[in-house]
């Protein structure tokens, strides 16, 4: 068996695209096409199903795929060990994450642990989606990702830090001085609404409350939300840890009716961990105890 055809499989399956898997191994398509086929020829069976759409996994190759991800996650192990027998601490670590945490804790965190392991490469896949990221570590695309508690049945997880739901004002606003912001002050507010489809908190909490704000824009960004908060727009609701910056001129403040969620670190459960990501995720719990 050879080592590189069962990679190219892999990334091929990881990122649903053969041409794809080809442009992050430095090969032609045709190349990984060959690859995956003379794994098919070798084993007598059929690993992936292509059709105009795309590729899907074979229920052969879907058998296969934890053994597959075993002996790949095995060999990056034995590279590392090697590589850590001769002084050297190298290799490569990727992360799923969301904006607030790319934005605000992502780089303390990887300038404290690049200083222990400066050798040490990362790759940040970022999405506002939770289940983008859980499919992104079930699926191995990612080696560990953050995610919102609870998260699905298949994932290991360790919780971090509870993150606060609070109001996000113009310095100007009547409640600025306020100590928590009335969630009845919320009917007929101009609100700017953070548009991801699945931000279950902030969506969860407005559809509990009978009290509604005016929509008046709608965008894409925290940073574009808060930019226009501090302009005097509108207000806004999202998480302390992305209102808590000090970039923008805003204030903000809790509900007089707390609302939080739950941030974890998350691995799935059939994965072989390789140390380095053991020590990242040990690092990050850590980073939390002392911060």
């Amino acid at each position: 068996m050879n080592l590189q055809k069962c990679e190219a499989l892999l990334k091929a399956i990881e990122l649903g695209s053969i041409s794809r898997a080809a442009d992050q191994m430095g090969y032609t398509q045709s190349a990984v096409s060959r690859m995956i086929a003379d794994l098919e020829s070798e084993w007598d069976m059929e690993l992936l199903r292509r059709s105009r759409s795309g590729i899907t996994i074979s229920s052969a190759g879907q058998q296969l795929l934890p053994i597959l991800r075993s002996i790949s996650a095995d060999c990056a192990q034995l590279k590392y060990t090697v590589n850590e027998m001769h002084g050297l601490h190298i290799g490569l670590i990727r992360v799923g994450t969301f904006t607030s945490i790319a934005d605000q804790w992502i780089p303390k965190m990887l300038t404290s642990f690049q200083g222990l392991y400066p050798n040490i490469e990362f790759e940040l896949i970022n999405s506002e989606i939770y289940s983008d990221i859980e499919e992104w570590i079930l699926r191995g695309k990612v080696d560990c990702g953050f995610v919102s508690l609870p998260t699905v049945n298949d994932l290991n997880t360790r919780f971090l830090r509870r993150d606060m739901l609070v109001a996000v004002l113009p310095e100007n606003h009547p409640q600025a001085n306020a100590e928590t912001f009335p969630i009845e002050a919320l009917e007929g507010a101009p609100y700017i609404m953070i548009k991801e489809e699945d931000d279950y908190e902030i969506r969860r909490f407005l559809d509990s409350l009978p009290y509604r704000p005016k929509l008046r824009f709608e965008v894409s960004s925290d940073h574009t939300t808060l930019a226009m908060v501090e302009s005097g727009l509108g207000i806004s609701i999202m998480h302390s840890l992305m209102a808590d910056n000090g970039r923008y001129r805003v204030v903000w403040k809790p509900f007089d009716n707390p609302q939080y969620r739950s941030v974890g670190i998350a691995t799935a459960k059939n994965a072989r961990l390789s140390s380095i990501t053991k020590f990242f995720i040990d690092h990050v719990c850590t980073y939390f105890t002392l911060t």
